[in-house]
């Protein structure tokens, strides 16, 4: 393009004129990140790509929402059957305001990428970090509470105190903070997602509304039909979800750090295969030694855990189960 031949042209000029090295940095990352961008323009967005997108965004504004459908449904619960429905519209004003927060977050984060100028890449580079530190908390948050039965006793607990003091700014600080919690980590996540899914925004909008639906349904299931959801399975699906997400976002991370020459590259071209730079933003796989090794390190992690937590865990339990029972009987 016009514009890249012109950076091409500005960077000659500076090394002519010895000018310092961060200037002429600067017009580099410049010209790295248009010809990423032209390759995006030339190649297309292809179909894996925009596949990707739509099901990372369904993934996440499904994941992040889980949780509070279930504490919120829990709370609502407990007040029906308790008798104190004058209640429920505190809990309700507590939603309210906390998908204004997280509007508000969104539009100020928006804002702060938006006036960043020559410091966008940075700035990208530390939410894609983010995004990833938090998914891996989260994950393993879900992986235990896989196996924990009373993962919402501080929640009803938190119910019954405040129905029995009549304390109603406790329904509203309970219900905003449990929706706000997922509303700032899921502006993180899309904040991190946006920067490596340009193109595809209609995809990424389009699982948003999907994941949306998904979650009122959820929550029409349990509460209108009472039936018991799944946990179990939708809690695993989402901790894979999560740990594939920080993965593509560590690698993506990595990758930019690499751009501003805060990391070092190590080419393997022609030993990883060279992905389209869509496909390649929305998995964060790079043919670069740094960018591999990264997830190749968290992925081994996620697999470590997993087997102790799902396997190597219970399997304990169990047998210290079994000996306090022989011991039991074996006393008798």
């Amino acid at each position: 393009t016009l514009e890249v031949e012109y950076q091409f042209a500005i960077l000659r000029n500076l090394i002519k004129q010895e000018a310092p090295q961060n200037e002429i940095h600067d017009v580099i990352v410049g010209i790295k990140r248009n010809l990423d961008e032209s390759e995006r323009i030339v190649t297309g967005t292809g179909e894996i790509a925009p596949a990707i997108a739509f099901s990372s965004s369904f993934a996440i504004v499904f994941r992040e929402g889980l949780e509070s459908v279930l504490i919120l449904g829990a709370i609502l619960t407990y007040l029906e059957a308790s008798r104190n429905n004058q209640f429920k519209k505190y809990v309700y004003y507590g939603i309210v305001a906390a998908f204004v927060a997280t509007a508000v977050t969104w539009i100020i984060a928006s804002y702060i990428i938006e006036i960043s100028g020559a410091n966008r890449e940075l700035i990208e580079a530390i939410a894609a970090l983010s995004a990833t530190a938090v998914l891996f908390y989260v994950s393993f948050w879900v992986l235990n509470k896989i196996e924990h039965k009373k993962w919402m006793e501080f929640v009803k607990a938190k119910v019954w105190q405040a129905t029995t003091t009549g304390s109603v700014m406790v329904f509203v600080m309970l219900s905003f903070f449990t929706v706000y919690r997922e509303g700032f980590e899921t502006v993180l996540f899309y904040q991190a997602m946006s920067g490596f899914a340009k193109y595809m925004e209609i995809y990424v909008v389009l699982g948003f509304i999907l994941g949306m639906i998904s979650l009122l349904g959820l929550y029409y299931v349990m509460r209108k039909l009472g039936r018991k959801l799944p946990l179990r399975a939708l809690f695993g699906l989402t901790m894979g979800v999560g740990a594939y997400l920080s993965i593509a976002f560590l690698g993506n991370a990595v990758r930019e750090l690499q751009i501003l020459d805060i990391l070092p590259y190590t080419g393997l071209i022609g030993i990883i295969p060279r992905l389209d730079i869509n496909l390649a933003m929305m998995t964060g796989i790079y043919p670069t030694l740094e960018t591999i090794v990264a997830q190749v390190i968290l992925l081994g992690v996620y697999l470590i855990a997993s087997s102790y937590i799902l396997i190597i865990r219970p399997q304990k339990e169990r047998q210290l189960t079994s000996m306090r029972k022989s011991r039991k009987s074996s006393d008798e």
